[in-house]
């Protein structure tokens, strides 16, 4: 049986829609976490912004919930990837539990997460969702992405094992989903993490296919090969992929029903709020009975934050720009 404190929680929250996201997916673990139900958890905001709603701030105490503003960050501020490798720093230096577990804020927990559990050889999990933008070796396309930034972090491109994706069954070189993931403290991972996704912003390489879309996911494998982690890969039940854009390809009911963390995506928007309520229904018709009377994900921010939010990404928006200008496309 484990001890709740051994396992601590962190994620992400900024003004706007992220505070609905975040919120409803404490309250899910709250309520479907089973023995991670009552674990510790850090909310981070971890760059400038508007300031989080009262209403978000007043949700924080029944849920039990810690709360981070980190209002400096030493270069590349308007990096939205870079939220998360600094929200685990911050989370490594204010917990002193055994194992600490990130969540992104489209999550959905309707079950306990039991493959969170690290064994005593174990030091890392995640979950090798699908191909995306990985490489399945020397004739793919992202190949010559990977081979140009292992070089930057210090690794050989053939250190990284290879692995076998959940969705598709795809074998490529090691690249987890960075959705939700598991570590040991006592490893200092969260530096690891963090330099590696500097180093790849430092670089200035974006790859041909998603730009710098997917830097923190790309970084996160290669810091935990870079750290000398021991590791193992969740099952797709632990980061079941549902959204608009994949539900046709992808959908099945069985393993649906399966799962313990949806990865929603976009599938508690207005648009796609309907479909997801009626496949939850007829595989988790208690998680479904809780969502409906919430109704879908909405931008519940006061109005002048949502104005000075918007301000804000114009200016961070052409801080971008600049920055992709600079870089070199693989």
């Amino acid at each position: 049986m484990i001890e709740a404190k051994k396992y601590a929680f962190v994620c992400c929250i900024e003004s706007g829609w992220l505070e609905s996201q975040t919120l409803r997916m404490i309250e899910s673990l709250r309520r479907w976490g089973g023995r991670f139900a009552s674990a510790p958890i850090l909310a981070v905001t971890p760059r400038m912004g508007a300031p989080l709603a009262s209403k978000t701030l007043d949700a924080f105490k029944p849920l039990q919930v810690d709360y981070m503003h980190l209002k400096t960050r030493d270069r590349y501020g308007w990096a939205k990837f870079l939220n998360k490798p600094y929200a685990i720093a911050a989370a490594e230096d204010y917990f002193s539990s055994e194992y600490i577990v990130w969540l992104d804020s489209d999550l959905l927990f309707v079950g306990e997460p039991e493959q969170l559990i690290l064994n005593d050889d174990e030091d890392f999990v995640a979950c090798a969702s699908d191909r995306n933008i990985g490489t399945t070796g020397v004739d793919d396309i992202n190949e010559p992405y990977w081979q140009n930034i292992c070089q930057v972090v210090g690794l050989e491109i053939e250190s990284l094992p290879w692995i076998v994706t959940e969705r598709d069954r795809d074998r490529i070189r090691l690249y987890w989903n960075s959705g939700i993931f598991a570590y040991r403290r006592s490893t200092n991972f969260a530096r690891e993490y963090l330099d590696t996704c500097l180093c790849l912003f430092d670089s200035q390489l974006i790859s041909r296919v998603s730009g710098m879309f997917f830097n923190d996911q790309v970084s996160l494998g290669l810091a935990m090969v870079r750290g000398g982690l021991r590791w193992r890969g969740l099952d797709e039940s632990h980061n079941y992929s549902f959204g608009s854009k994949t539900f046709a390809q992808w959908y099945c009911e069985e393993n649906l029903r399966a799962a313990k963390v949806i990865h929603y995506h976009d599938a508690m928007w207005a648009w796609f709020w309907d479909v997801f309520i009626d496949c939850l229904n007829k595989t988790h018709p208690d998680v479904a009975d809780w969502l409906k009377p919430l109704g879908a994900m909405k931008n519940n921010a006061p109005m002048q934050w949502r104005v000075v939010k918007k301000l804000l990404e114009q200016v961070y928006k052409q801080q971008e720009t600049i920055y992709i200008k600079s870089c070199r496309i693989v």
